[in-house]
């Protein structure tokens, strides 16, 4: 049977928990690392989009797939597009809800 996600008409904002984020030559983006569904992702994000008292990297999720989420994050991935699935299991460890930073 084909899965289709529940697509949201309004996205929320979350912020997925990084286990590093980091200063890289070029200015205005950090290097951020992640880990979901036993994959650990690494994307070069805009600092805007990056928490570092929180650890954390802003996040909409766009959809709902079964009971897992689908994340939009604001750059791809350097294993993936910019768009992560988030099991049900790992949404409470993985996602929290927005911070004050915009």
């Amino acid at each position: 049977m084909l899965q289709v996600p529940a697509w949201r008409v309004e996205p929320q904002q979350v912020w997925i928990s990084c286990q590093q984020i980091r200063d890289v030559a070029s200015p205005g983006e950090l290097l951020v690392q992640f880990r979901t569904n036993g994959q650990t992702y690494t994307a070069l994000v805009p600092e805007r989009f990056v928490d570092r008292e929180a650890k954390g990297l802003q996040g909409f999720i766009i959809a709902d797939w079964n009971d897992d989420l689908l994340v939009d994050i604001p750059t791809e991935t350097f294993t993936s597009g910019p768009r992560i699935l988030v099991r049900n299991d790992e949404q409470h460890s993985v996602l929290t809800q927005a911070t004050s930073k915009v």
